[in-house]
């Protein structure tokens, strides 16, 4: 008798993952709720967010239009909120036939990043992955190692932009102010009906949301459950520690002078503008005031405005206008007040960088990535909006369109901002040490072998870079986040065993110093 083929029958217990390729394995074996956990509050911040911005409902014209319906309202909204990821948001009117034998269509696209979500949904995003991290560490005191917080990453990344696509499917609505046509409402009896039988829609272009929510919230979690295989690579080599050195006090600055910009502006708008006006700014106020803190850095801001028409060029015109911190272009002197938010911003930097007591070449990093974060921040805070109509009448067709853009001149904010922060993180450290006889805080301090957490308590009277035994000698602390490749003054962790291996040695150990 033949032998029976496969496990059947063998004694052996029957395994499905057995008959699944490596892919499927890979992505149906892991465990997903971390994931799915953490892009809960953000999801939710998308909601409210939509949520906030559909409940108005009052109209100026709805006693002679049918207003939209709060379904119609939270559609359009929420193609609203996910400009805040990236998705350019679109309204587009058909007004049908005309009178004759005559149709006219129209649409714009609007590209506006209401960082203000932006903001909100990233935070949610780290405080439900955070919040996984210190649950998984809780439940296993295991390091998380680089192959893990890739897996996390993938994951994440996949879970965040399902969430937009469907988002962005279900995004949008189609509204007729008029009711249906030929209703007889009210509506249908303005400029012979024209607006009454017009379809207007709102949609979003999800495909862009869906790839920027992936990139984001996979560079996220990566950054989230990488900070133990960070560690102990700047453990290892000085010059990733010093990277990460300079990218968190970047990052710090960067939220400061963001954070104080965005006041500022508030400030101005409701000083200024009317209440309405007030209200829907919040939704942009970190756009405000980075534009604001650029003007003040000596960035050019560039209004440009183009249209065109297919039946008569003579009517294609192209405008602009540039006002710069050194040609106000007419406008009142009271704009070079901006000068002093470039002025705290870099004396900020300078600060943080003194109190850090970074040398001349983790200073150089800190000035590098400042710059390029800045930049980044500032190209997509402007706006851009383009318009087009198409209509048809005796035969003939006539296209038209139009684009209006706002925003800071690229190559004079990255002259601006290379400059400022050349002055914050490189020339004001030296001078604060001159003036003040030496930096704030104790000396430089050994790093403890377990690359746990750095406390007072943990450093011996002058001690010194190098008088440490190796990671073997005592166990080793998990840590708490990202923070700790600077220093960390919260309470340290369980001790748990150390990696094995050659590898995990670190070859230098004054890489690592205690920062006040």
């Amino acid at each position: 008798m033949p032998p029976a083929g496969g496990s059947w029958g063998a004694g052996r217990p029957y395994d499905p993952a057995g008959a699944q390729s490596a892919v499927l394995r890979r992505f149906t074996g892991e465990d997903w709720r971390p994931a799915l956990r953490a892009v809960i509050a953000p999801t939710v911040v998308l909601l409210l967010a939509a949520l906030i911005a559909a409940i108005p409902d009052g109209y100026s014209y709805s006693f002679l239009f049918e207003a939209p319906g709060f379904g119609d309202r939270f559609g359009s909204a929420l193609a609203m909120a996910l400009a805040a990821l990236g998705a350019p948001f679109r309204l587009g009117v058909d007004f049908g036939t005309l009178r004759g034998s005559g149709t006219s269509t129209g649409g714009t696209t609007a590209r506006l990043v209401p960082m203000t979500v932006t903001a909100a949904w990233l935070l949610a995003l780290w405080w439900g992955l955070r919040a996984g991290a210190r649950a998984r560490r809780a439940r296993t005191g295991e390091q998380q190692t680089r192959r893990y917080a890739a897996g996390e990453a993938l994951r994440t990344a996949l879970v965040a932009g399902g969430v937009t696509l469907l988002f962005g499917l279900v995004a949008g609505a189609e509204w007729h102010p008029g009711g249906s046509r030929g209703s007889g409402r009210p509506g249908d009896f303005d400029y012979s009906g024209l607006v009454g039988r017009a379809t207007f829609t709102t949609d979003a272009g999800w495909l862009q949301a869906v790839g920027w929510t992936a990139l984001l919230a996979g560079l996220l979690a990566f950054a989230v459950h990488g900070t133990d295989a960070l560690r102990w690579a700047a453990w290892r080599n000085r010059a990733v520690r010093g990277w990460a050195v300079a990218g968190l006090t970047a990052g710090r600055a960067l939220a400061f002078s963001v954070g104080l910009s965005a006041v500022v502006a508030f400030v101005l708008i409701a000083v200024h503008a009317e209440g309405w006006q007030t209200g829907v700014s919040v939704a942009f106020l970190p756009n405000a005031g980075l534009l604001l803190l650029g003007f003040g850095s000596g960035a050019t801001f560039r209004t440009t405005s183009e249209y065109q028409r297919s039946a008569t060029p003579s009517w294609d015109r192209s405008d602009s206008d540039d006002l710069s911190f050194f040609d106000l272009n007419g406008e009142t002197a009271d704009w070079r007040w901006a000068g002093l938010l470039a002025l705290a911003a870099a004396a900020h930097l300078g600060w943080t960088a003194y109190r850090r007591r970074l040398d001349a070449a983790d200073r150089l990093r800190l000035a590098v990535l400042y710059a390029v974060g800045l930049s980044l921040l500032m190209s997509v805070a402007g706006s851009l909006v383009s318009s087009g109509s198409t209509a048809t009448y005796g035969g003939r067709t006539s296209d038209g369109g139009s684009e209006e853009s706002i925003g800071l001149v690229l190559l004079t904010l990255l002259a601006a901002n290379a400059v400022w922060a050349a002055v914050g993180a490189l020339a004001l450290p030296p001078l604060l040490t001159a003036v003040r006889g030496g930096a704030p805080g104790g000396p430089v301090a050994a790093v403890p072998p377990q690359g746990g957490p750095l406390d007072a308590a943990d450093l011996a009277p002058g001690s010194v870079p190098g008088a440490v035994p190796g990671p073997a000698a005592e166990p080793f602390a998990p840590g708490l986040g990202v923070s700790e490749v600077i220093g960390s003054h919260s309470d340290p962790a369980p001790p748990a065993a150390p990696p094995t291996g050659s590898a995990d040695t670190p070859s230098d150990p004054s890489v690592w110093r205690k920062h006040p």
